[in-house]
């Protein structure tokens, strides 16, 4: 079994919980509240950039060059992706473009660009995955309860996580950790799986953060 089957097998309890969110729920019907999305745009912008950042400091830690390419173009897609939301989400809805993270997102996103810094460039690859990986499958997910005649005021979001091109690059990111994960060690895979775990923890939370539209207690 490969490391990715490995670790999504861990994870699918987590995933199914995503899945089970109110947010994610309510998008799926077409009724989440807007102020609750507009919070989660926000959100996922800032997030983009750090994720962004993340994905280049690994992409010059690998030694394959195709690796290396992989993941210098997923970089250049959040950036191009976080760009693209404030053109076009944060006019359409009244979004500040000055955005501050909430609690959930600098958490999540402190904890990516540490992974990519500083720990081994195998579990570095592991931590970004579920960014790739979760939002596909709940794209997908979301996609596949749409009904044609369902206006679902959110389709363009769905439309895009459940698309080809997005489709490709997450198979690629497994392609690239099982690759990596090939070559490891036991005890280096099982890092791998817990930054990978970790990172599907920071998902649900991020999800959660935005239907309760979070902010700092203090």
């Amino acid at each position: 079994m490969k490391w990715s089957e490995q670790t999504w097998e861990r994870a699918n309890p987590i995933y199914n919980q995503i899945l089970k969110l109110p947010f994610n729920q309510e998008l799926s019907n077409g009724n989440l509240n807007k102020e609750k999305f507009k919070f989660y745009m926000a959100q996922d912008a800032y997030y983009l950039g750090e994720f962004g950042k993340a994905l280049s400091t690994i992409s010059g830690r690998l030694n394959d060059l195709d690796q290396v390419l992989a993941f210098s173009q997923f970089a250049s897609g959040a950036i191009v992706v976080e760009r693209a939301l404030h053109e076009g989400y944060f006019k359409t809805l009244g979004i500040p473009e000055e955005v501050q993270p909430s609690p959930t997102c600098l958490l999540y996103t402190n904890y990516l660009l540490s992974q990519a810094a500083f720990s081994n460039v195998e579990v570095a690859v592991a931590a970004v995955l579920p960014c790739f990986w979760i939002y596909k499958k709940v794209g997908d997910h979301i996609y596949s309860q749409q009904e044609a005649e369902n206006l679902n005021p959110y389709k363009n979001w769905i439309d895009t996580y459940a698309g080809e091109d997005f489709a490709n690059s997450v198979n690629q990111a497994i392609n690239v950790a099982d690759d990596l994960a090939a070559k490891a060690s036991d005890s280096l895979k099982a890092q791998m799986h817990d930054a990978f775990e970790m990172a599907t923890k920071l998902e649900w939370m991020f999800w959660d953060s935005a239907y309760k539209q979070e902010k700092w207690a203090i």
